[in-house]
This record gives C-alpha cells, structure tokens and sequence, in this order.
C-alpha cells in the first residue's frame, strides 16, 4: 500500500497503549499499530506518515507524552488530537 502512490500513509493508534484494549478490536494493539507505521516509513521514505489520537478516555498527560514519544521515535510526520464525546 505504502508504494501505490499514496501521498499520506494514515493509520490511527486510537489512543494511549494503557487504553487499547477498552477501544480497539482485540486484532489491533499498540505495538503492532507502531509497527505499520515504521514499516509504510521504512518502505517509502519520503511518504507522509499520520496518525490519531483520541483524549478525553482516561489517560494522563504523561501517556499522551509518551505516546507521542514513541511515534516520534519512528518519524511519524503528523499526528492528530480529537477528543471523544464524554471527557473525563
């Protein structure tokens, strides 16, 4: 997918590594959402890689750091903050 000519690679981490199994399928995890983006970057270099984040679903500031830590560590080039219906 990473070669068909995509000017960005998207692929959402949903939310802190803590919170994913309360949001996301069983199928999907933090590492393995990592591991896609690093991938679509390692295939194509110069490809755009984004993903996002929601807030407002229990995490602290120091997940959301860490998180945003962990996709900088694998150059993610953008990442997007929404929040969810209820903050907490």
């Amino acid at each position: 997918l990473a070669k068909s000519g995509l000017d960005v690679y998207a692929h959402n981490m949903e939310t802190v590594e803590r919170l994913q199994p309360f949001v996301r399928d069983a199928r999907a995890n933090y590492q393995q959402s990592l591991n896609t983006l690093q991938h679509a970057k390692k295939v194509v270099p110069s490809l755009y890689t984004k993903t996002s984040l929601m807030l407002g679903l229990g995490e602290t500031d120091d997940e959301v750091i860490q998180t945003m830590k962990d996709l900088r560590s694998i150059n993610v080039d953008v990442l997007t903050l929404g929040k969810s219906g209820n903050i907490r």
